[in-house]
């Protein structure tokens, strides 16, 4: 029960304690008697606030970690789907890379007996290249860069003085393909060698 103390504070009171002071009545509990009381509510009361305290800050962190969680699991799922994606686009280009390789090499013997025909059949090739690199496909195997054996095969290697010059591609017999990590074909080159004295 809530009722007004002479300096102007509500107190809480038990039972129907607080209703019959304010009528003036006495019920025989003496001023000792209900700051006593009035101290075991207020104790039970900041018990009561504290446990729901702890309860919210339990709650809370059993929130957050679940929050976590969660942003934890989109963000797997995402990568995995960038991969399977990155899968699927390699496995298309795989598969149509050959076809358009056997291409442009019929259009070679064209360009002596039938040049349009060859100028025809070049344009498709390189609309085919196109819609490849849109999908992923990059060149790899350029003068000038360092051998890398896992996407460059040296078909022979000329000896050199420089030491700059040491591990370098030279030049490029055919062009090598990869799609993201995936390796078509590699680029078939001719590597420089560092002379030993």
């Amino acid at each position: 029960m809530l009722c007004l103390d002479g300096n102007g504070r509500v107190r809480i009171l038990p039972g129907g304690q607080g209703v019959r002071q304010m009528a003036g009545e006495s019920d025989g509990v003496t001023n000792s008697d209900s700051e006593e009381g009035e101290e075991s509510v207020e104790e039970r009361l900041a018990a009561q606030v504290a446990e729901l305290e702890a309860r919210l800050r339990t709650v809370s962190a059993a929130y957050k970690q679940k929050s976590d969680e969660i942003e934890a699991t989109k963000g797997r799922l995402e990568r995995n789907a960038a991969i399977r994606e990155e899968v699927r686009r390699g496995e298309i280009v795989a598969a149509l890379f050959e076809p358009v390789e056997n291409l442009h090499r019929s259009i070679q013997p064209l360009v002596s007996v039938a040049p349009d025909a060859a100028q025809g059949l070049s344009m498709i090739h390189q609309q085919f290249h196109a819609a490849l690199r849109g999908l992923g496909l990059e060149e790899v195997g350029v003068v000038g860069e360092k051998f890398d054996p896992s996407l460059h095969e040296a078909i022979t290697s000329q000896p050199t003085d420089d030491p700059d010059q040491d591990g370098l591609i030279l030049s490029v017999f055919s062009v090598g393909y990869r799609n993201g990590r995936q390796l078509i074909r590699p680029a078939r080159v001719i590597l420089s060698i560092l002379r030993e004295d």
